[in-house]
């Protein structure tokens, strides 16, 4: 099955944080199925910014594509961090799971935490791809699709009992 298409949506005057992150994205969506497949389920809207030179991404989930754009879209989860670790994020340099337990990484849920699941899976290369592979990143990253796939589930179906018969 062919892999959600990645939209930059300011085109050619998006930032280095947008580019870097729809190129990480591409990769990722391309290289493995369950990501693809988890872009593919998701819904909703997160934010990347920087705490430290105030830029700001948002990456939508949408039917059968990802979009991203410069700027924070309002509502949405946040995840921050300063601009060397954004960067080493979004170009698959570093795991959003080592960066989040170092404390290089602050995340904001606003009641949202599909999309914010989905995002954190999208964007992390196995931790054979990092410097400093160990159990604890690879457990993380599964632990994260898990996470993602049971939320997605219990998700769709309250949305199926709400409808009704």
């Amino acid at each position: 099955m062919t892999p959600p298409e990645v939209v930059l949506v300011d085109g050619d005057d998006a930032s280095g944080m947008a580019c870097m992150l729809a190129d990480l994205i591409t990769d990722n969506l391309g290289d493995y199925p369950g990501r693809a497949a988890v872009a593919r389920l998701a819904r909703g809207d997160v934010v990347f910014t920087t705490i430290d030179q105030g830029l700001s991404v948002t990456l939508s989930f949408l039917d059968g594509r990802l979009e991203i754009a410069d700027g924070a879209r309002s509502g949405a989860p946040v995840v921050a961090s300063p601009w060397l670790t954004m960067a080493a994020l979004c170009s698959g340099r570093a795991s959003p799971m080592k960066a989040r337990s170092d404390g290089d990484l602050t995340v904001t849920l606003n009641r949202q935490p599909i999309p914010l699941a989905a995002a954190a899976y999208v964007v992390s290369v196995p931790a054979s791809h990092y410097e400093e592979s160990n159990h604890r990143t690879r457990n993380a990253a599964v632990s994260i699709g898990i996470v993602c796939l049971l939320a997605f589930v219990v998700h769709n179906r309250r949305g199926r009992r709400a409808a009704g018969p």
